[in-house]
C-alpha cells in the first residue's frame, strides 16, 4: 500500500518519480525493482489574484471610452461589487478592462472608489477583490515658470557644511494638485557638493568646498507640477566658490645642495630656491627669508625670488661646507610658512702648484733583480686641499725608455726590464710632478733621479731550461748523448768561467757530462727494461765567491733493443682420454720485456721426439691432440715447444710443456682372491679372546 507522508501542493510539486523495491526478507539476494510515476491532481485551493492594484488620477475630461486593464488569469470572472464610483465604470467581460462609460465633470477634486471582485471556475469557486481608487482633477493647463533662466550664487570655500546657500522657487497657475511644484538637480550633480530641498528648492552645503580642486559648479534643476500629466520648468544654477588662504607655501624640495667657488666675490649667486601656494591671487603671494643660524650672516636671500647669495669670501682650505635654513611665508598670513634646508659645499681653486721636497734623488739598484721590483720612491707636495691637492707623476724625455716606470700617484719607482740586458750602469730619470687635467707649464715641478746599477755575479744561462734526448739501450760506453750549452755574461773574469755538473737523477751513474766542454755520454751499460728514463738535472757553476749556479734539465728516454727472448706464461695443461683427434689441449700465452715491435706476434713448433706424435701446435700457439689417448697406456706428455719473437734480429726460447692425461670409467672391473685370516690371543685374565 502506498500512502502519503505529508501534504501534497501540485503548484510546487506537480509529479514524482518513485523507485520501489520488493525483497525476500529472509534472503535478501532476490529482490525485484519497480518505477512508478505518480501525478499529483489540481483542486481548486488558490483564488484568483490581482497583480496589479491601481490608484490613479483622472482629469474631469477624461473620455467615456477610457479603460484601466487588470492582470488577472485567463478564464476567470470580474464583476464590480461596489463602492461611490461604480455608476461611472463598467468592466469589459472578454479583457477585464475598466471601461469609463459618463462624464466626471460633476466630481472635481472628488475621491472615487471602486470594488471589484475576480472569481473562477474552480469547485468550489473561488474569489479575491481589489478597491481602485480615483482622484478626479481639473486640466493641468500651466508649466512650472522661474523668473530667471540662470541664477548665480557665491560662497566662500571655508563655508561649514549644513549652510544654506540660497533658494530657487518657480511659480505654476494651476490650481489644486496641478499647482504642486517639487524641485530635482536633474544635470551637474555627479560630483556636486550640494543638495536642495524637493519641497522647499533650498540648495544646501553637503560636503566641504576647496577652491583648489574645483572653483564653478553649474546645475540644472528642474520644478515639477502635481498634475496627472505633469510639466516641469527649469533653471541653471551657477555656483562660484570664493578663494580662501587656507594653504601654506610649499617648497619644490625640503633639501637643497649648492655649491660656490672659494674667493668668489660678495653677492654671488649659490643658487635659487622655490616654493608654491595652491591659493590664489594676493593669497599666493610668498616672501623668502633666511632662519638664524650660525651660518646665516654670510649669505642673503632675495624676499621675493628666493635667489641665494654670499655675504662673505670663502677660502675651501678653511671651512669647505655650510648649512642654512630657508623660509617661505604666506603674505597674508605669517603663521602660515614652511622651511627648507639648503647645503653649500665651496669648491677649492687650484691656488698652489706641486713641489718637490729635493730636486735631486740618488738611488742604487742591483742589476740581477727581477722585474717590478721597488728602487725608490720621490715626494712632491701641494698646499690645495681636495682634488686640487692631488699630486700626479710621469717620466718625461728618454726616461721613459731606461727600464724604470713611476708610480703615477704614488711616485715610487719600479723596473720594467732586465737591467742586465739594459747594457749600462747609470741611468737618470726626470720625473715630473703635475696637477690634474692638462699640463700648462706653471703648475708642474721637475726632479732628476740618479740611479746606480751595480754589478753582481750572475750566475750561468742555459740556453734551454729543458733538453731532452734519446739512446738505444745497447749502446756503449762512451757514446755521446747531448750538448747542453750555458753562457756567463759577468765582465769579472772569475765570474764568468764555469763548469758543468750532473748533481741529481744520473741513477747507476750511467751518464757523464764533461766540466768544460757540457758534452752528455754513456758512462754505464744502459737497460732500458730497468730505467727506461732518465731525468737529469745539469748545473754550471761559475767560480765567484760564493760561486753562482745557473741549472737545466735533461730527460733522457732509453729506447728499446731486441735483447730478451720470449717466455711462456704458462707451462701446464690438461686434455681427456679417448678425445677425437684436434681437440684443443691449450692456447699457449706468451711474453717479452722488450716493446714492439720487438714483442709479437710470436711463432711457435714443437721440436718432434717420439712422443710429439700425439699433438701438433700452430704457429700461432694452439695445441691440440693428433689422435686419441690412452691414460692407461700413457698419462703424461713432455712436449719442448719453440717461442720465436719479431724482433730483428728474432730471439727465440725452448720451454717444456707439460700435459696431464685425465682418466675416464673405460675398463670393466675383474674377480679378485681375497684371503682372509683369523687369530686368537690370550687375554689378560688366561681365557681364551679373538
Amino acid at each position: 500500500m502506498l500512502s502519503t507522508t505529508t501534504s501534497l501542493d501540485r503548484e510546487e510539486i506537480p509529479e514524482y518519480n518513485l523507485t520501489i523495491v520488493a525483497a525476500d526478507k529472509n534472503n535478501s539476494f532476490y529482490k525485484d525493482i519497480a518505477v512508478m510515476l505518480v501525478v499529483v491532481l489540481d483542486t481548486n485551493d488558490h483564488a484568483p489574484r490581482f497583480t496589479q492594484i491601481f490608484f490613479t488620477e483622472i482629469t474631469e475630461d477624461s473620455p467615456p471610452l477610457l479603460s484601466i486593464p487588470f492582470d488577472i488569469a485567463m478564464g476567470t470572472e470580474v464583476v464590480l461589487a461596489g463602492g461611490n464610483a461604480s455608476d461611472f465604470f463598467v468592466i469589459n467581460m472578454d479583457d477585464g478592462r475598466l471601461m469609463l462609460n459618463r462624464t466626471l465633470r460633476q466630481s472635481l477634486n472628488s475621491l472615487l472608489m471602486l470594488v471589484v471582485t475576480a472569481k473562477d471556475q474552480g469547485f468550489p469557486p473561488l474569489s479575491s477583490q481589489a478597491v481602485v481608487q480615483f482622484e478626479v482633477t481639473g486640466e493641468n493647463q500651466f508649466s512650472p515658470q522661474f523668473s530667471e533662466t540662470y541664477v548665480t550664487f557665491s560662497v566662500p570655500e571655508d563655508l561649514p557644511v549644513g549652510s544654506v546657500i540660497g533658494k530657487v522657487q518657480a511659480e505654476d497657475r494651476d490650481d489644486g494638485v496641478n499647482g504642486v511644484l517639487s524641485y530635482s538637480i536633474t544635470s551637474g550633480n555627479k560630483y556636486s557638493p550640494f543638495s536642495l530641498g524637493q519641497r522647499s528648492g533650498l540648495i544646501i552645503l553637503v560636503e566641504r568646498l576647496d577652491y583648489e580642486k574645483q572653483g564653478v559648479y553649474r546645475i540644472q534643476i528642474t520644478a515639477k507640477d502635481g498634475g496627472w500629466i505633469s510639466k516641469t520648468g527649469t533653471v541653471i544654477m551657477t555656483v562660484n566658490v570664493s578663494d580662501v588662504n587656507d594653504n601654506p607655501p610649499v617648497f619644490t624640495s625640503s633639501q637643497y645642495t649648492a655649491s660656490v667657488l672659494e674667493n668668489s666675490a660678495v653677492g654671488t649667486p649659490v643658487l635659487q630656491v622655490r616654493a608654491t601656494d595652491a591659493d590664489s591671487s594676493a593669497n599666493a603671494y610668498i616672501t623668502y627669508s633666511l632662519m638664524a643660524s650660525g651660518h646665516s650672516g654670510q649669505f642673503a636671500i632675495d624676499s621675493r625670488n628666493g635667489t641665494v647669495t654670499t655675504l662673505d669670501i670663502f677660502d675651501f682650505e678653511l671651512k669647505r661646507s655650510f648649512e642654512i635654513t630657508v623660509k617661505a611665508s604666506d603674505a597674508g598670513n605669517r603663521h602660515s610658512f614652511s622651511v627648507a634646508h639648503v647645503n653649500i659645499q665651496v669648491s677649492g681653486v687650484n691656488e698652489f702648484s706641486p713641489a718637490f721636497l729635493q730636486h735631486k734623488f740618488n738611488l742604487s739598484v742591483s742589476e740581477n733583480v727581477s722585474v717590478g721590483t721597488r728602487v725608490g720612491k720621490v715626494t712632491a707636495t701641494d698646499s690645495d686641499e681636495g682634488l686640487d691637492g692631488l699630486v700626479f707623476y710621469l717620466l718625461i724625455g728618454q726616461s721613459r725608455w731606461t727600464g724604470f716606470v713611476v708610480d703615477e700617484q704614488s711616485g715610487e719607482i719600479y723596473i720594467t726590464a732586465d737591467l742586465r740586458k739594459q747594457g749600462y750602469s747609470h741611468a737618470t730619470l726626470r720625473i715630473l710632478a703635475k696637477n690634474r687635467g692638462v699640463i700648462t707649464g706653471l703648475d708642474v715641478d721637475e726632479a732628476l733621479v740618479h740611479i746606480n746599477i751595480v754589478d753582481t755575479n750572475d750566475p750561468p744561462e742555459f740556453s734551454s731550461v729543458l733538453y731532452s734526448a734519446e739512446i738505444r739501450e745497447d749502446s756503449l760506453v762512451g757514446n755521446s748523448v747531448i750538448r747542453v750549452v750555458a753562457l756567463d755574461q759577468d765582465s769579472v773574469p772569475e765570474w764568468s768561467r764555469f763548469s758543468y755538473s750532473i748533481p741529481d737523477g744520473n741513477v747507476n751513474s750511467s751518464f757523464f757530462v764533461d766540466p768544460v766542454s757540457g758534452l752528455v755520454s754513456v758512462s754505464a751499460p744502459l737497460d732500458r727494461e730497468l730505467w727506461p728514463l732518465y731525468n737529469l738535472t745539469v748545473t754550471a757553476t761559475d767560480q765567484g765567491s760564493p760561486p753562482a749556479t745557473g741549472t737545466a734539465h735533461l730527460v733522457v728516454t732509453i729506447t728499446d733493443v731486441n735483447d730478451n727472448a720470449p717466455t711462456l706464461v704458462n707451462t701446464y695443461g690438461q686434455v681427456k682420454e679417448n678425445q677425437p683427434a684436434g681437440t684443443i689441449v691449450a692456447r699457449l700465452n706468451t711474453s717479452d720485456a722488450d716493446l714492439p715491435p720487438n714483442q709479437g706476434p710470436f711463432s711457435y713448433w714443437i721440436v718432434q721426439p717420439a712422443s710429439g706424435r700425439s699433438f701438433t701446435l700452430t704457429s700461432d700457439g694452439v695445441l691440440s691432440t693428433s689422435r686419441p689417448l690412452d691414460r692407461e697406456v700413457n698419462s703424461v706428455f713432455h712436449l719442448s715447444v719453440v717461442i720465436s719473437d719479431a724482433g730483428t734480429p728474432p730471439l727465440s726460447s725452448t720451454t717444456m710443456f707439460n700435459i696431464r692425461v685425465e682418466d675416464e670409467n673405460d675398463n670393466p672391473s675383474g674377480l679378485s682372491l681375497i684371503r682372509l685370516g683369523l687369530w686368537s690371543c690370550p687375554s689378560a685374565d688366561g681365557k681364551a679372546g679373538g
